[in-house]
């Protein structure tokens, strides 16, 4: 019987199965979950007792949230389903990840690296303690990258419809996976290796499946039930006023926002300029966040891989990747400057194919470094990578252990009759005493707390606007001081019951 060759086992599976534990240790030992997930974890709840009707009115987006729902039907707690999915659609990410550079590089060396940059990524793997529906986005459009680059090669007809239902399904997670699908391609239209006929041929057929992809899957939702059309305009309408906002602000907004930029006197004189003042503090929004999504190793990697010109990619393969890259810059750039506002994840996309680069240049140093015999470099890579490491699994924040501490004090030491007023959702979901603990606001108001009964609790994530609030003439005399997590020096959360003045 001869013996298994382990070497000769596809980098890709020991790169999924190294993702699945490291996913199954964010199960076993979570962290501090984003305030989102309360959102998702309610929106599955609904779904299970009310229905998928029911979980799509109360939340727009909700394909997420039924999947959590589905699964948690295998025994799993709604959160530990949640990191299942997440689990999953990373080891489909990864896999992405590692094609796609077997498509420039197949060496065992690149693809080995490729699997180290990927699991190692300092940003991409601090989402995995967080429950978004942005990984799933994440894992299905760059799955559709790979499958689009395999159709520009072979012309299968299995990777082109590959490709449309990859960002299908994305679309269910992030709507912008449309733009994808119907842009990008475009792309094939600019190969030089084939006659202006055959690039409008393929595009053409590459259309044609998209289009009837897109109508078979609009069908199939119809038939179960789904109101397309409605779900649409719900999902415009959140959009609506920050549209309205940005195009057509009030003369009232303009002066305020001209008076605090630049001051009473000197509005008069450089009002004007908002409009370009405001672009100009916009991209530099933009370009932070794309910083923040591509973190400072890898960015310094690209550059020197820049500078010294260490990647060379095939010039189709090229147009795919720029060609998601520009579309998601756009896309950036139209949702930065309706709604003002951008977080790192929203520039995931455009960061995981820039850093696709970095894999190259680190084997090419290798190669090199082995060549020259120069041991400095190849130490200088181990710590590059461990330092990576480091930087995706560790945290190096404070601990908000304090949160729970606060939980199981209101638990353990008041009556399970009395409300919970509080602006922190883990504090709202685990007292039990908030029914809809996805909707807490940051910012508790004055009416909130003195609209509470005689004996209900306030428990507050401190903040500045918080402490003015307890602390203000009106409200500091119908509240008594009950105790201050961490401690009374450190009030990052404070308990307050509720008294008559």
């Amino acid at each position: 019987m001869s013996q298994f060759n382990w070497r000769k086992l596809d980098i890709r599976i020991y790169a999924v199965c190294a993702s699945l534990l490291i996913s199954l240790f964010t199960i076993l030992i979570p962290d501090t979950l984003n305030d989102d997930a309360y959102v998702y974890i309610r929106t599955a709840d609904i779904a299970l007792d009310e229905g998928i009707t029911a979980a799509f009115q109360h939340y727009s987006w909700a394909t997420y949230s039924l999947l959590i729902a589905a699964v948690s039907t295998l025994g799993l707690d709604l959160f530990s389903a949640a990191f299942v999915i997440n689990g999953l659609f990373y080891a489909l990410l990864i896999y992405a990840f590692v094609s796609i550079i077997s498509e420039v590089d197949s060496s065992r060396l690149t693809l080995t690296f490729a699997a180290i940059c990927v699991l190692v990524y300092p940003q991409l793997n601090e989402y995995r303690y967080l429950i978004i529906r942005d990984i799933g986005f994440w894992a299905l459009t760059l799955f559709s990258v790979w499958l689009f680059i395999r159709n520009a090669k072979t012309r299968q007809f299995k990777y082109a419809f590959g490709y449309c239902c990859a960002l299908i399904l994305a679309a269910s997670f992030r709507a912008e996976a449309a733009a994808f699908l119907f842009l990008v391609p475009f792309t094939t239209l600019l190969n030089r290796q084939k006659s202006r006929e055959e690039n409008l041929n393929i595009f053409v057929r590459l259309m044609a499946t998209i289009i009837g992809s897109s109508i078979a899957a609009m069908l199939m939702l119809s038939v179960l039930g789904f109101d397309i059309p409605s779900l649409f305009i719900k999902f415009v309408s959140v959009y609506e006023p920050f549209v309205s906002n940005a195009f057509s602000p009030s003369e009232l907004e303009v002066s305020a926002l001209g008076t605090a930029l630049f001051g009473q006197h000197a509005s008069a004189y450089s009002a004007e300029y908002i409009s370009i003042f405001m672009a100009t503090g916009l991209f530099a929004i933009l370009f932070a966040n794309l910083f923040n999504a591509i973190s400072g190793p890898y960015f310094f990697i690209l550059i020197y891989g820049a500078i010294s010109k260490k990647v060379k990619i095939d010039r189709e393969l090229a147009n795919t990747i720029v060609g998601y890259m520009l579309i998601n810059f756009i896309i950036l750039c139209v949702f930065l400057f309706i709604t003002r506002y951008l977080t790192s994840r929203y520039a995931m996309i455009i960061c995981l194919l820039l850093s696709l680069a970095v894999p190259l240049i680190l084997a090419e140093l290798f190669r090199q470094s082995v060549a020259k015999k120069k041991s400095l470099v190849t130490a200088a890579l181990v710590l590059f990578l461990s330092y990576c490491a480091v930087d995706s699994y560790y945290s190096f924040g404070d601990s908000k252990s304090f949160v729970f501490d606060s939980i199981d004090w209101i638990v353990d030491s008041s009556d399970e009759s009395k409300r919970v007023i509080t602006n922190n959702h883990a504090i709202a979901y685990y007292s039990g005493r908030v029914e809809n603990y996805d909707s807490v606001l940051k910012f508790l108001t004055r009416d909130q707390v003195i609209n509470t009964a005689e004996g209900d609790l306030i428990a507050i994530e401190m903040n500045d606007e918080m402490a003015q609030l307890v602390e203000s003439d009106l409200v500091a005399p119908n509240l008594k001081f009950e105790i201050a997590f961490p401690n009374n020096e450190d009030r990052r959360v404070s308990v307050y019951s509720r008294i008559q003045p």
